[in-house]
């Protein structure tokens, strides 16, 4: 398994600055498995090895837009906006392996698009 990561700054005309992040990752390695009930209680077994098959690659990308002030003698106040998952990316962050009915359904997807205002001050 592998990640990779890209980020920046960009100073905009007026005093504004664009922080964008990309986040790429591969998927996880599986191997299909299947439950067998023994006497001593249920083990979960492999069918596959385990690389046999991989989830699909995720890839993120986030955004901060920011604007300072300066409102006195070496105090700044700035406004910004965090975009997370700017592209709604969705795919699938943990799937069923085991042999069933509801084998390779999704069990969890990247969390939707989110948007964060807020306002931080330095003294």
């Amino acid at each position: 398994t592998w990640t990779g990561k890209a980020h920046g700054t960009y100073e905009a005309p007026w005093n504004v600055r664009v922080t964008p992040a990309l986040r790429h990752q591969s998927g996880q390695p599986f191997g299909r498995t299947f439950a067998a009930l023994l006497r001593y209680g249920p083990v979960v077994v492999l069918s596959e090895p385990v690389g046999t098959r991989r989830m699909d690659n995720i890839t993120i990308f986030d955004v901060r837009i920011e604007k300072a002030f300066r409102v006195a003698a070496g105090r700044r106040i700035a406004a910004f906006v965090d975009v997370l998952n700017a592209f709604n990316a969705n795919p699938e962050e943990k799937i069923v392996w085991s042999s069933s009915d509801s084998y390779l359904r999704p069990i969890s997807i990247v969390s939707p698009r989110i948007a964060r205002i807020g306002l931080k001050l330095a003294w």
